[in-house]
């Protein structure tokens, strides 16, 4: 798991076909997740319509509706008061998602082994590379998604996918940034779990992807511990 921020520049209104709104709300539903999920609005924060619209450069109809699907996801609170707050992730959740994570994310490397393309394993073993190289770049999130996505969606089970992706990214909106960089122990991670893959052994590639995951939780409680 890599810990940096990824920025979205969303087009503007007028960048698009006006008549596209499925389009527009998808282009603003990512751009709000990104910012919920890299800090730029923090757990309780109030989400406010008109500014995220003003922010986005967006009119506040495609953005309604991406905050209406972030509260439908839980991503999102309405208080009593109507207002739309971002939901607070507790450790104990963010401990029990890493733990379904495992399980699944375990299985999606096991089933995905043999089907990956080779130059999908080449292009995952140089974005390694390059995290070793820049260390925590602005890219580094993106990467780690991709990396994870690349073999949930290789594992053939769409279903598996979808729920791997709304995990990652409930444990994505856990405050990491307090978090020392591990990079070298996540690159050497990562290899494990891609030679695995490269070799055709599914029991090993469950494997090392059960032990990053299980990094992940011993290196963030030695860390909470620790404070």
């Amino acid at each position: 798991m890599w810990y940096t921020t990824c920025t979205m520049n969303p087009p503007s209104s007028d960048s698009l076909d006006a008549g596209d709104d499925r389009k527009l709300s998808t282009v603003a539903y990512g751009a709000l997740l990104d910012m919920i999920l890299n800090g730029g609005l923090a757990g309780g924060e109030v989400v406010s319509e008109r500014q995220i619209a003003a922010r986005l450069g967006m009119s506040r109809t495609p953005v309604r509706e991406a905050i209406r699907r972030l509260e439908n996801e839980g991503t999102l609170d309405r208080q009593r008061t109507g207002a739309l707050t971002v939901r607070p992730y507790s450790l104990e959740e963010f401990l029990h998602a890493l733990a379904v994570r495992r399980l699944l994310e375990g299985e999606a490397a096991h089933l995905a082994t043999g089907r990956m393309a080779p130059a999908a394993l080449a292009h995952a073993r140089e974005r390694i590379a390059e995290l070793r190289r820049n260390g925590m770049a602005d890219t580094a999130r993106q990467n780690d998604r991709d990396f994870h996505t690349a073999i949930a969606t290789a594992s053939g089970n769409p279903v598996l996918a979808a729920s791997i992706e709304d995990l990652r990214k409930r444990t994505a909106m856990f405050r990491l940034g307090r978090l020392p960089d591990r990079v070298d122990q996540v690159c050497n991670e990562h290899l494990a779990i891609l030679e695995a893959l490269e070799s055709g052994n599914g029991d090993a590639a469950r494997v090392a992807m059960q032990t990053h995951i299980d990094n992940v939780r011993r290196h963030l409680l030695q860390r909470l511990t620790a404070i």
